[in-house]
C-alpha cells in the first residue's frame, strides 16, 4: 500500500496554520483565500487519514497528531529552503556550501576565523553564517538545518558531538565610580541593593537560570531588573539608571566606555564555554575538514589575556 504523502504546499498551510491558529490570519500570510486554505489542510488531513487541527466557530487548535505533524512540516520546509539555496549558489560558482550557526553574542574573534578560512579540496566553500539564540541552534544542528553551531554551554545530548573552543567568565558592566570597579573581579554576593540590567532568558535559558539561581543562594537582592537583548541596550540603562549589566566578555568590553567599566565575574558556574557543536552522526568529509582547520588555525590566533583556548574533545568525536 502506498504511503501518503504530503506536498509543499501542505506543509506550508499546516506551519502558518498552526503559528497563527486562525484561518483569516494564517491565509493572509499564505496569500490565498479562507476557503483555499481549508481545502488544503482538509486535503492533508484526508492523505495523513488524521486530524491536524480541531476547529470550531471560535478556536483552531491543533490535535496531537497535529503537534508531530508540524515538527516534521518545518523540517521539510527547512530543507526545501536549503536546497534552493545550494541550487542558487552552485548557479554562482560555489561547489560547497556550510551553513554555521552562533549566538549574536559570540565572540568576534571565532567569527573572523571562521570567515577566513581556506579549504584547499573546497576553493569556492560558501560559509554562511545564522544568528539564533542557544536552545534554536542545537535544534538546528539536530535536525540538520545546520551543518555546525557555536554554542555556548551545549547540553548533555548523546545525538551531539562537539569540540571545546574556549573558556570565558561573565562579565558585569558598571560605573567608573562605582567601588567595585576598583576591584580586579567581583562575586554575585557583592553585587546586591543595586539595579540589575540582564539578558533576556530566551538567549540563554540555563546561563539566566544559573545567574538568578546563585543569586538566590547567595541572598542577594536587587532594587529591580531590566531585562535587554543588546550590549547597546544595557549600555543605555547603565548610563541612565546606573546598576550592574551582565553581558558577555566581547559585548561587555564594546561598551565599556564613556564612564563605564568591565569587570569579570569570579563564579565558577558562570562560566561561557563555547563549543563547535555538529551532529553526531555527521560523515561529511567536508565538515571534518572543516572542523579541522577552524581549530588549527584558531590554536594560532593571538587572543585576548581572558579569551583561554581549550582545544580539547568534548562529548563527541567531531573533527576527530
Amino acid at each position: 500500500m502506498q504511503k501518503p504523502t504530503l506536498e509543499l504546499r501542505h506543509f506550508n498551510a499546516i506551519v502558518t496554520l498552526a503559528e497563527e491558529l486562525s484561518y483569516t490570519k494564517a491565509a493572509r500570510r499564505l496569500g490565498m483565500s479562507q476557503s483555499g486554505l481549508s481545502r488544503s489542510i482538509q486535503d492533508a488531513e484526508r492523505r495523513l487519514n488524521r486530524k491536524i487541527f480541531d476547529r470550531n466557530r471560535s478556536r483552531v487548535e491543533l490535535t496531537d497528531a497535529g503537534r508531530a505533524c508540524v515538527a516534521e512540516a518545518r523540517l521539510t520546509i527547512e530543507h526545501e529552503e536549503r536546497a534552493i539555496q545550494f541550487t542558487k549558489a552552485v548557479a554562482h560558482g560555489v561547489d560547497s556550501t556550510l551553513i554555521v550557526g552562533r549566538s549574536q553574542y559570540t565572540d568576534p574573534v571565532l567569527n573572523e576565523v571562521l570567515l577566513s578560512l581556506h579549504l584547499p579540496l573546497h576553493p569556492n566553500l560558501d560559509v554562511q553564517l545564522h544568528s539564533e539564540f542557544a536552545p534554536e541552534l542545537e535544534h538546528g544542528v539536530l535536525h540538520s538545518r545546520l551543518d555546525l553551531a557555536l554554542i555556548t554551554h551545549p547540553s548533555e545530548n548523546p545525538r551531539l558531538s562537539t569540540v571545546k573552543l574556549t573558556e570565558t567568565p561573565l562579565h558585569i558592566v558598571l560605573s567608573e565610580d562605582h567601588p567595585l570597579a576598583r576591584k580586579h573581579s567581583v562575586k554575585v554576593k557583592d553585587l546586591g541593593g543595586n539595579r540589575w540590567t540582564v539578558f533576556d532568558r530566551r538567549i540563554h535559558p540555563w546561563l539566566y537560570d544559573t545567574l538568578m539561581g546563585l543569586a538566590r543562594l547567595a541572598g542577594v537582592e536587587f532594587k529591580s531588573l531590566n531585562h535587554v537583548m543588546s550590549a547597546d541596550e544595557a549600555s543605555h540603562l547603565l548610563l541612565k539608571s546606573g546598576g550592574f549589566a551582565f553581558l558577555t566578555r566581547a559585548g561587555a568590553l564594546r561598551i565599556a566606555r564613556h564612564g563605564l567599566v568591565a569587570k569579570p565575574l569570579d563564579e565558577d558556574a558562570l562560566k561561557l564555554d563555547v563549543h563547535l557543536v555538529a551532529r553526531a552522526d555527521n560523515n561529511s568529509k567536508l565538515v571534518s575538514e572543516f572542523v579541522r582547520t577552524f581549530v588549527t588555525k584558531l590554536k594560532t590566533v593571538l587572543l585576548p589575556p581572558q579569551l583561554t583556548l581549550l582545544i580539547e574533545p568534548g562529548h563527541g568525536h567531531l573533527g576527530r
